[in-house]
C-alpha cells in the first residue's frame, strides 16, 4: 500500500510506555514520500482533540479535504516510526499550506 506525506490515517499505536500516545487514533503521516514508498515503517504524528499553544503543536479546522470530526491538534513532540502494519484507514489529507507551520515545529523540535 501507498502511504503519502499529509495523509491522515488511524494508527494504532499500541503498546505504549509512560507518556506515550495512546489508543489507536488518526495520526498524519510526516516521512517523505520517498521514505514511504520504500520503507516498510512510515513516521507519523498523533492528532489530539482540541486546540493547544504549545510550540510544538499545528492546530488543525475539519476540512472536507482532511476529513476531521472536530478541531484537533499533531502533536509533533509524540512522532514515531510505526511499522506498516498498524495503519488502517484514510481520513482525509492535510492542506500542502500546513506544511510551513509542521516544519517549523519540527525545527524547534530537533533545534535545527
Amino acid at each position: 500500500m501507498n502511504y503519502r506525506q499529509l495523509e491522515i490515517r488511524w494508527v494504532d499505536l499500541e503498546p505504549t510506555r509512560g507518556a506515550e500516545t495512546q489508543k489507536k487514533r488518526p495520526c498524519v503521516i510526516i516521512s517523505a514520500d520517498l521514505i514511504n514508498h520504500q520503507s516498510r515503517t512510515v513516521i507519523v504524528a498523533p492528532l489530539l482533540p482540541n486546540h493547544k499553544t504549545w510550540p510544538f503543536v499545528v492546530n488543525l479546522k475539519p476540512t472536507k479535504r482532511n476529513g476531521l470530526d472536530k478541531p484537533r491538534h499533531i502533536n509533533l513532540k509524540q512522532m514515531r516510526a510505526v511499522d506498516v502494519s498498524r495503519i488502517s484507514n484514510r481520513e482525509g489529507t492535510l492542506e500542502a499550506s500546513t506544511l510551513p507551520a509542521i516544519e517549523t515545529a519540527l525545527r524547534l523540535i530537533f533545534d535545527l
